[in-house]
């Protein structure tokens, strides 16, 4: 455990070298600056697209640092051989993959804390802009709820990219594949409702097993999607809460044994 969470820190650092956090402020600005300016464009619902904007801003800089940071050190890590360095000491592959998983998570967790403080001011000022479009059982604690879950979506997104960095070599391939699984993951709910569309029909049996597959093998990244939920002020179903985060806790468990099987079996050169 401790050469896991030296790993953690020595990932976290990097990512602060790399100065990640300046890029995380400036989104934090373009959103305060950009949530006032979009939600005077809105006649109507102002408070439903403040809290639009400033969720998926939050959202976009985390993948931000996924796609840019994340699968990046591991692939630099094996170009420039630092990765001889590491495992050369008391410290397991198993242990390498988790310690990177959890650096890059704290790497995120920052990002997301950062940009929910800003979220939540750009939020406020755009109420106190206009008081009257208000939704009228707007709370912050489901809008905090909704941050939260945000989170945990972008470590899920995490997880496959960290598996797909563990299994190839090309940074840029690592990223289409995570970017293909993190669009398939949004869209899942509806390949499901497509599913139950075809299902009895004869002609599209094909697009049922499809959707099918897809949907038990791409993770449900739509259930983490609590825009609307915070954005109306709508009430929060607490057991399915429970059982949406017990289900991304699980996947993610499972890409990561899936990424340490594959890493430890691939032959570094």
């Amino acid at each position: 455990m401790k050469g896991v969470w030296l790993l953690a820190q020595i990932t976290f650092k990097e990512g602060i070298r790399n100065r990640i956090l300046l890029g995380i402020l400036f989104f934090g600005i373009a959103l305060c600056v950009g949530n006032l300016i979009f939600t005077n464009l809105f006649a109507h619902e102002l408070g439903k697209v403040a809290v639009d904007v400033a969720l998926s801003v939050v959202s976009i800089a985390g993948l931000v640092v996924i796609f840019f940071m994340g699968i990046n050190l591991l692939i630099k890590d094996l170009d420039k051989r630092t990765i001889y360095m590491v495992l050369s000491r008391p410290i397991s592959r198993r242990q390498y993959v988790i310690g990177k998983f959890f650096g890059l998570g704290l790497l995120i967790l920052t990002s997301v804390l950062i940009l929910g403080l800003f979220a939540t001011g750009s939020v406020k000022l755009a109420m106190l802009n206009a008081p009257d479009y208000i939704p009228p059982n707007f709370s912050w604690l489901t809008f905090a709820v909704a941050l939260g879950y945000a989170f945990i979506s972008l470590l899920i997104t995490m997880s496959l990219a960290l598996l797909f960095t563990c299994a190839i070599s090309s940074s840029f391939l690592a990223v289409i594949l995570t970017a293909s699984g993190y669009f398939i993951g949004q869209n899942v709910e509806l390949l499901r409702k497509i599913y139950d569309r075809a299902e009895g029909d004869s002609e599209g049996w094909w697009l049922e097993k499809f959707a099918e597959g897809v949907s038990w093998l791409f993770p449900n990244l739509a259930a983490f999607d609590l825009k609307t939920t915070a954005a109306y002020g709508l009430p929060l179903d607490v057991s399915h809460l429970v059982w949406t985060a017990l289900y991304g806790v699980s996947y993610m468990g499972l890409i990561l044994i899936l990424a340490i099987f594959v890493f430890q079996r691939r032959e570094l050169s």
